[in-house]
């Protein structure tokens, strides 16, 4: 009985098992000569500052980022006195990288949306838009950093 337990638990420990979507903490930060903002140019700069990337403007041969961002907010339901019940959040990011030329090396579009309902309190609801504006923001970067590593 033993024998069977210890080598259970040594099949189960030795099986090399990783995670699918680990970040890696030694990720290589790769240098870029210039990173463009376009659309919603604070949440742009916010997703630019959390990638593997770093600005070195004397090298010619290095590419260029654009990251293009757009967050949209609608009310989805009203009541009986016309006042909105429900919204939802969309974020859609386009990365691009050009080459030195301008020619396209990567493009890829990420977009995120959440429904939530309303508040009466103004104040909290308002954090309450900030706090899924940042969750957002963190799910459409890990999905940058996935798409990164493949």
């Amino acid at each position: 009985m033993k024998n069977i337990i210890v080598l259970i638990l040594f099949l189960i420990t030795s099986c090399g098992y990783q995670p699918l979507y680990k970040v890696e903490e030694k990720i290589n930060v790769k240098s870029v000569k210039e990173v463009e903002f376009l659309g919603n140019k604070k949440i742009s700069k916010q997703i630019f500052s959390r990638l593997p990337y770093k600005i070195n403007i004397n090298d010619n041969n290095l590419n260029k980022i654009i990251i293009e961002s757009k967050i949209n907010t609608i009310g989805t339901s009203k009541n009986s006195k016309g006042q909105v019940t429900s919204y939802r959040t969309s974020l859609t990011v386009n990365y691009l990288l050009l080459d030195q030329k301008n020619n396209s090396l990567d493009n890829k579009e990420f977009s995120k949306e959440f429904s939530y309902n309303s508040n009466e309190n103004k104040f909290k609801f308002k954090e309450y838009q900030r706090k899924i504006e940042k969750n957002l923001i963190d799910k459409i970067i890990e999905d940058i950093i996935i798409h990164l590593n493949l």
